[in-house]
């Protein structure tokens, strides 16, 4: 264990870790122990993404604690307790947890996340009755943590401002972009399939001196924001150069931008400071800009949309690395006719993808559709979103279509499932107690009773018709519900 990588806190959580497994007679340290020691460390981003997810940190102590009272104890006492191997595994772990995070030194946070990765070897018990993952802990960091660490990465004329003015400058710089990479390593995107060409177009341009920028060109619903989140994928999984290990993508928010501008150029000033920051963070951060023909005139009002000005100069002198997405007909209208930014882009063409590459799309993010529905598609259902999209749906592009076709499939298919479940027991109940009537009345003489006897058979009958439209209808779905939707 390479002990320079450990703060001060993670150290000092270490070291409680084996005064706890002393304190419990333990013949080593377990990952329960570090588990506990995480908890109770103060001043550690452990407590934040607690309460972010809900949970009780007194009411995690007291379960290990319960937990490790059960477990054999050594019958004498002993100074020098070693690090079990699965305790090493989870510090290695951290180790990955700290780059992923973009974090200088491994903090409690890093260990707490890695004591919860299903590799680690923590109580299944445990596991199941905290009831946290690491997922859930990366959509919690995604959403409380701070920019103002982007603030280490200024250029030294930066930092002979105040530490703190300069932190607060980024933060409200920097708050009017959402952090791709972070919402990459919390699991939030879809795969990334079918298009390893375009993404490899983005890295190679990204690694450029000049010209720098790449603009993603296609039509709406081909996969261009995919790729940009299949390039943020792989910057989390150290699938890119040395380069671009340890930068964050960060998509502009332009309705937050524009939000409260209400007077003329503040706009401007809130995207002139957004492109300082970025330029000051030394290539630490690329941003994204969908629609980025917006930025070039799009709606020009004053105060309004025209900032590519601002972008021309960093983008020239390759200081600002920026990822653009936009339709051809937009390309055409706006980016094509300012030719200085058009010669500072370089551009991506963004095909349709064919039959059989977006079968293997749709295929490969069902998953993501099947766990949200909590439903099955079958080989057919997927197959057939695409062969009918084509068919019918000719005027929109791949893959969108066919993926809200499995979407909109899917809602129906559970929406239709519920309220066949409901209703169509219920009509059977009703429909039943009704022939219970029919059958006592046998017999009987239905021209002494003419309007009671009508009711009855009309009820039977209503009850019938409706049954039999459900069961045509929905019927086969409560059925189809326990395999596969179609």
């Amino acid at each position: 264990m390479d002990i320079a990588s450990y703060s001060s806190d993670s150290r000092a959580v270490i070291k409680n870790a084996r005064e706890v497994a002393a304190a419990f007679r333990h013949p080593e340290i377990a990952v329960e122990h570090l588990l506990i020691a995480t908890i109770r460390h103060e001043g550690s981003e452990v407590e934040s993404i607690l309460n972010q997810l809900g949970k009780s940190p007194r009411f995690i102590e007291s379960t290990v604690e319960d937990f490790l009272k059960e477990q054999p104890k050594r019958s004498s006492a002993k100074e020098n307790l070693s690090i079990s191997p699965a305790v090493q595994q989870v510090l290695n772990q951290a180790l990955e947890e700290k780059a992923r995070l973009f974090d200088p030194l491994v903090e409690p946070e890093h260990i707490f996340i890695a004591i919860f990765d299903p590799k680690t070897q923590l109580s299944p018990y445990l596991r199941e009755k905290i009831d946290l993952t690491k997922e859930a802990m990366y959509n919690a960091i995604s959403e409380s943590k701070s920019i103002e660490e982007m603030a280490s990465t200024t250029t030294e004329g930066a930092e002979k401002e105040t530490g703190e003015k300069a932190k607060k400058e980024i933060a409200g710089t920097l708050r009017y972009c959402i952090d791709l990479t972070n919402q990459a390593a919390a699991g939030q995107f879809d795969p990334c399939i079918g298009r390893d060409k375009e993404v490899q177009q983005v890295i190679q341009i990204l690694m450029r001196r000049r010209k720098n920028s790449p603009v993603l060109v296609g039509g709406a619903g081909v996969g261009k924001t995919a790729i940009v989140e299949g390039f943020a994928q792989a910057v989390i999984d150290k699938k890119v150069p040395k380069a671009l290990e340890d930068v964050k993508v960060m998509e502009v928010d332009m309705g937050s931008m524009v939000a409260g501008a209400k007077y003329k150029g503040e706009f401007e000033e809130r995207f002139k400071s957004l492109i300082s920051e970025v330029v000051k963070s030394g290539g630490k951060v690329i941003l994204f800009v969908d629609e980025i023909h917006t930025l070039v005139g799009a709606g020009n009002v004053s105060g309004g949309m025209d900032a590519a000005n601002l972008v021309k100069p960093a983008l020239a002198r390759g200081q600002l690395r920026l990822i653009g997405a936009t339709t051809e007909e937009e390309y055409t209208k706006y980016l094509e006719k300012d030719k200085a930014m058009d010669r500072r882009f370089e551009r991506i063409k963004v095909e349709e993808p064919n039959f059989d590459d977006c079968v293997r799309i749709v295929r490969g993010v069902v998953g993501k559709y099947q766990d949200h529905h909590k439903i099955t598609y079958t080989d057919d259902a997927i197959t057939g979103s695409v062969k009918f999209s084509q068919r019918y749906l000719s005027e929109r592009n791949l893959p969108d279509v066919a993926l809200d076709i499995i979407d909109e499939a899917a809602s129906e298919f559970k929406v239709k499932e519920e309220f066949a479940k409901v209703y169509v027991p219920s009509l059977t109940e009703q429909l039943t107690e009704v022939e219970k009537l029919l059958k006592a009345c046998d017999g009987k003489d239905p021209s002494k009773d003419t309007e009671a006897f009508d009711q009855l058979y009309a009820k039977y009958d209503e009850l019938s018709r409706s049954l039999d439209r459900l069961n045509d209808f929905w019927g086969h779905r409560v059925e189809a519900g326990e395999g596969g939707a179609e």
